[in-house]
């Protein structure tokens, strides 16, 4: 059976901007954006090695056994806001930051990352976003 192409959107929030130079012409002032084409230039397996080896500006560890342990964002941060982005898949929340490693990357088609500007400015202070 064969997956249909997905969009995953990650937002962050927080103290100001977190993204890094995106060479992209696609993406939008404030956003980040991963192509199918680095996804498959990446040769990752899943949403979760996609996002460890393309996003710059989320800090990503895992457990002894290689499974994904957290995620933030990196860069200054907020004592009350959560550092975890909001992770959406083509709309729909996803509301663990896990399911990550059971998304095929094959079937991703882009990743957009909002800053915490821009993040906080479409979901609110208190939300996280991520699209896939």
């Amino acid at each position: 059976m064969k997956s249909l192409p997905a969009s995953l959107m990650l937002a962050l929030f927080g103290c100001g901007p977190a993204i890094g130079h995106n060479d992209s012409t696609l993406a939008a002032p404030g956003t980040y954006l991963i192509t199918a084409e680095q996804i498959e230039k990446s040769g990752a397996v899943s949403a979760w090695q996609i996002l460890r080896e393309k996003a710059p500006m989320l800090t990503m560890r895992e457990d002894r056994n290689g499974r994904p342990a957290s995620m933030s964002r990196r860069g200054q941060s907020s004592f009350v806001l959560d550092e975890a982005p909001m992770i959406m898949l083509d709309g729909v929340r996803v509301p663990d930051f896990h399911a990550l490693e059971s998304i095929d990357a094959r079937s991703i088609f882009t990743i957009l990352i909002y800053d915490g500007v821009e993040g906080t400015t479409y979901y609110g202070p208190m939300r996280r976003a991520a699209w896939l």
